[in-house]
């Protein structure tokens, strides 16, 4: 059960409006720019299934520990550093998640167009965006991952969608931790 003061807490920073008459600003990306959902009906008919439901179970993504009880499923059991996304509807329960940008067991790039993309072509209310620290690596930011949030922070309220949460997880399958940036105030 959520202690009183982290229930809805999400929800708080989801309530900011943008100003009246603006609309977004639609990104295109560079040739061959694209993002993958992690979860494809033909390909992964499962996990699709398993994170759905949990989506259906755990509800509103409120809170940090909700948003990453849906990226731990979805990730599985990820070898590689990988960025993404979960996207949100106006009730924060989870519209999609996507994979935008893979790299090595320790490194990934934060692809600013595919995942503003993502975010814009799914309707997005709000999203989190998260990164994996896989095998064991802490679930730390770094200042590289500091300065990403605050980009990604600028980017998402220029084109009117709300970010509430970067969530880094650590750890494999058998052991997971996260750090939230909201959580931890520092967005």
């Amino acid at each position: 059960r959520e202690s009183a003061p982290a229930q809805g807490w999400l929800r708080e920073r989801a309530q900011a409006h943008r100003a009246p008459g603006t609309e977004p600003i639609v990104l295109t990306g560079k040739p061959g720019s694209k993002c993958r959902p992690f979860l494809k009906v033909e390909k992964d008919a499962e996990k699709f299934a398993a994170c759905n439901a949990l989506a259906d179970e755990v509800g509103p993504l409120d809170t940090p520990k909700k948003a990453f009880r849906i990226i731990g499923e979805a990730i599985g059991d990820e070898v590689n550093e990988v960025f993404g996304l979960v996207t949100l509807d106006l009730h924060l329960r989870m519209k999609s998640v996507a994979e935008t940008g893979r790299g090595e067991p320790a490194s990934v790039a934060a692809p600013m167009v595919p995942t503003l993309q993502a975010a814009l072509i799914d309707g997005a209310y709000a999203v989190i965006i998260f990164h994996v620290h896989p095998s064991g690596i802490e679930a730390k930011p770094s200042k590289a991952d500091k300065d990403t949030t605050k980009a990604f922070v600028e980017s998402f309220e220029t084109v009117g969608i709300h970010l509430l949460d970067h969530i880094i997880v650590g750890g494999d399958e058998r052991k997971r931790s996260y750090y939230s940036f909201a959580e931890a105030r520092a967005l």
